[in-house]
């Protein structure tokens, strides 16, 4: 037989019924294996019983098929071509009633495994019979190649996956987002929450607005010598973050705060966000009174005078688009398109597997691993690929490029949800472990080079910094109109309401924070869904930690090590350790000081020199995550730990006070050179300010002189015989400090004017 004929094989499953089920070797050309049930045949007798028809299902015990189309009596099943090493020899369809199991099992399985017989995509294979000595009923099917639609397959590495809704790729997008702005500024009719004899009091209004899950509320309002208690005013701003559509309506309560903990509602009101009013520029927006329901007068006549007058509140409430909450780049309406970013996510290597317990309790090495990409507005995540330590995705996605300064992140997941049965309303038993992940930043990318390389991926865990593996990414930037694209260099980072109408630290915050909430909640409505711990991994986090701390400063130090550096070269030409430095310090002092419009031009031509010396260190590939830079691979374990604390704390209070004692000393340490600083500064001022009388006579005379001097010697004199000063012979120097720094150290600053 050659391997042109396909193979047909008998098997019996059950000797008591004489059942056969056929291994049928399809001839099928590289490209998707496509199996189509087409009918399923079942006796009157069978689905006579209710509960029969409830039971009976399909079951497709195969390696990760994609249902393309479900219908009464047909199932079309998508397979890719299968190129990793771990697969199987067969694919098998099986159609099982549970409550006879015996009476009702069917199969079929076919050969995944891509051979050399070819069989042109246009043409149909005939339906074939999967049993023919079958009872209860019959399945039958039909194989064809299928290309176009590779991206709805999934690898045959996804074994027994249970759940197809999580196994498949995906891309999301963020949802557009707006800024509420509620400014509340009076309200009329508001009594008091508590009134009578026994408490004299004046009533602390408070606004409380709830947009969906997030409030806030105004301060207090102050009272006023012109305005009647109960026609309270606040004139403040509150900022929400909302998203399309808007489904939720804004809620307004006016409170009385009797006691710090002891608030009373006095009136409620509703708006619907449908009839707010939409801006996108910084046009003014008329405010409007809103009516409100009155909690007095409910409960018996005793409270009727108290609502006389309907209460009513006065707020200006718009939707402001001209902001964006992120600090990513927003993709504006007007912005010109500058390029295209591909990205082809190839796979990943020596990945580590998880540890799950099976259902007996012992644990068991699993894998299934997926990607994720986000640029933008725009999430892509790959489909998932099970026991296998080196996954092959080989899928591409595609972002519109608006602005070159920003990063693409791209994150490797353990989807749990298909290796454990969990429930997905269980948030922390379905959430997924995190591998590592890439940041690239698209400004460092040659336009229109295709960058192949693989990048480490890196976790940090409370024992310290751990290499989970690496993955293959092959990118590449388009660039459709280069004017364009350096224009938009020179063009604001932020949109103009950011500039024109600028919001608080605070606010940015707080926005940013229910901006966050908003993505995972809906992310993890989508199918397949991404977890909070995936969003929030994948986006950046601002909370405080020792190791960033210590990052942060050890990155400025080296920013300011080449300044460093030429300070200690001038000082070792200052001290004569290096002649031949001297030499030329010389010359190129004399020749400024002669031709003094060359300076400009010098420093200019210096620093040109200094990035075309560069040109040939510039990086080849796109940096990924750097350990050292981060601090991770020498940081201490208690730092490590706390890095991973919860907000509020779960750990010992021993362990706590010892972290807020090693946290005073940091603090201690900031503050006295922050202090320094500031005492710096004062001495300067103190130069004229006559604080130090003496002091300030002695500066006043040394002006006089310099000036005097200065218009009877030329400026490039007294430059030189500065410069030549400075640079006399060691011998000639005295050991103590300048005469100007003793004088400086003298002056007097505000250090003794505080406790």
């Amino acid at each position: 037989m050659t391997e042109d004929e396909p193979t047909i094989h008998h098997k019996t499953t059950n000797a008591e019924h004489g059942r056969n089920i056929k291994y049928i070797k399809p001839a099928i050309r590289k490209g998707n294996l496509l199996v189509s049930v087409i009918t399923m045949k079942v006796k009157a007798d069978f689905l006579g019983s209710p509960q029969n028809k409830q039971v009976l299902q399909f079951y497709l015990a195969i390696f990760g098929p994609r249902v393309l189309k479900r219908a009464s009596n047909q199932c079309l099943l998508l397979f890719p071509p299968t190129g990793c090493p771990n697969r199987t020899r067969f694919c098998q369809v099986m159609m099982e009633n549970k409550s006879n199991a015996a009476d009702s099992e069917n199969s079929k399985a076919m050969d995944s495994n891509p051979s050399d017989n070819t069989v042109s995509s246009r043409i149909q294979i005939g339906p074939q019979l999967a049993d023919e000595s079958l009872e209860k009923g019959k399945i039958t099917s039909s194989t064809n190649d299928l290309v176009k639609p590779f991206t709805e397959a999934c690898h045959s590495e996804a074994a027994n996956v249970p759940f197809d809704r999580f196994t498949g790729p995906k891309v999301y997008h963020s949802p557009k987002l707006w800024h509420l702005r509620v400014s509340v500024i009076e309200a009329e009719h508001i009594m008091p929450g508590h009134r009578g004899p026994e408490l004299v009091r004046f009533p602390e209004f408070v606004i409380k607005v709830q947009v969906g899950d997030f409030h806030l509320s105004t301060a207090i309002a102050a009272p006023s010598s012109t305005r009647s208690f109960s026609n309270p005013f606040w004139n403040e701003d509150l900022l929400f973050a909302v998203d399309e559509p808007f489904v939720n309506s804004l809620q307004v309560t006016v409170q009385d705060r009797i006691q710090s903990d002891n608030e009373i509602v006095v009136a409620t009101g509703k708006v619907l966000m449908d009839t707010i009013e939409k801006r996108v520029d910084e046009r003014p927006v008329t405010s409007s009174w809103f009516n409100l329901e009155s909690h007095h007068g409910k409960s018996g006549d005793k409270n009727k005078a108290s609502t006389r007058f309907v209460p009513r509140i006065h707020l200006r409430v718009f939707l402001d688009g001209g902001y964006h909450v992120f600090d990513e780049v927003k993709m504006n309406k007007s912005d010109h398109l500058i390029g295209v970013l591909y990205m082809k996510i190839l796979g990943a290597r020596g990945l580590e597997p998880v540890q799950i317990k099976d259902t007996i309790g012992e644990e068991q090495p699993v894998t299934n691993a997926y990607c994720v990409a986000k640029y933008g507005q725009k999430w892509c995540r790959t489909r998932n690929v099970v026991d296998s330590l080196s996954p092959e995705w080989n899928e591409e996605y595609s972002w519109e490029v608006y602005d070159l300064c920003t990063v693409v992140t791209i994150g490797v997941f353990y989807d749990r949800r298909i290796i454990e049965n969990v429930d997905d309303d269980d948030e922390e038993a379905s959430s997924d472990d995190c591998i590592g992940k890439v940041k690239i930043r698209l400004s460092i990318l040659d336009t229109d080079r295709t960058y192949t390389h693989s990048y480490p991926l890196l976790i940090m865990l409370p024992s310290g910094v751990k290499r989970t593996g690496e993955i293959h990414l092959s990118t590449r930037l388009s660039c459709s109109n280069v004017s364009n694209m350096l224009l938009r260099y020179t063009m604001p980072l932020l949109p103009m309401m950011h500039y024109g109408e600028p919001i608080t630290e605070g606010q940015r915050t707080n926005l940013t924070n229910q901006a966050k909430s908003m993505l995972v909640s809906r992310l993890s409505r989508e199918e397949p869904p991404l977890g909070r711990k995936v969003v929030e991994y994948m986006l950046e986090d601002d909370m405080w930690n020792l190791r960033i701390s210590k990052a942060n400063f050890y990155r400025m130090m080296g920013v300011g090590s080449g300044l460093f550096a030429m300070f200690r070269l001038l000082n070792e030409i200052r001290n004569w350790q290096k002649p031949a430095h001297l030499i030329l310090f010389i010359v190129i002092l004399v020749t400024l000081m002669m031709h003094p419009k060359l300076i400009i031009l010098a420093y200019i031509l210096y620093i040109g020199l200094a990035g075309l010396a560069n040109y040939r260190c510039r990086p080849r590939h796109p940096p990924g995550i750097d350990a050292r830079l981060s601090q991770a691979d020498g940081s201490h374990p208690d730092e490590l730990d706390e890095e991973f604390d919860t907000i509020p704390t779960t750990r010992p209070d021993d362990i706590v006070r010892m972290r807020y004692d090693r946290l005073r000393s940091i603090a201690g340490r900031f503050q006295t050179v922050v202090g320094d600083l500031t005492s710096l500064l004062e001495r300067l001022q103190a130069l004229v300010n006559w604080r130090d009388p003496r002091a300030t006579t002695l500066f006043l005379v040394f002006c006089l002189v310099s000036a005097f001097a200065s218009y009877v010697v030329p400026i490039r004199v007294l430059i030189a015989l500065f410069g030549m000063y400075w640079l006399r012979p060691p011998w000639f120097r005295s050991k103590s400090p300048p005469l100007a720094l003793n004088f400086f150290r003298r002056l007097p600053s505000k250090d003794d004017c505080f406790f």
